[in-house]
């Protein structure tokens, strides 16, 4: 009995570990799944590969673009290329 419950801790304590996102990919999937387009497997992997893609000051500028700043907004243009690529990675 306690080596079932061991073996159940391990796998709950590796599954957190796997399918923990940083602040960004949390972000972009929480945005992806309110905008209702996708399902949640294309907005988890898209959140993924944004977070790998793009440099630290494309990250700032996306979350400021989807809070409404039209500045940064306009900046995103420069990356939509990186933008749809990790979109269409996960199709």
């Amino acid at each position: 009995m306690k080596r079932i419950k061991l073996i159940t801790l391990c796998v709950v304590i590796l599954g957190t570990a796997c399918s923990m996102r940083t602040d960004f990919e949390d972000f972009a999937y929480q945005g992806c799944i309110k905008e209702g387009k996708y399902p949640e497997k294309i907005c988890a992997c898209n959140a993924e590969n944004l977070d790998a893609m793009l440099t630290d000051h494309e990250k700032s500028q996306y979350k400021k673009a989807a809070l409404g700043s039209p500045g940064a907004a306009l900046e995103l243009f420069s990356i939509m290329g990186k933008l749809l690529d990790a979109l269409q990675k996960c199709a």
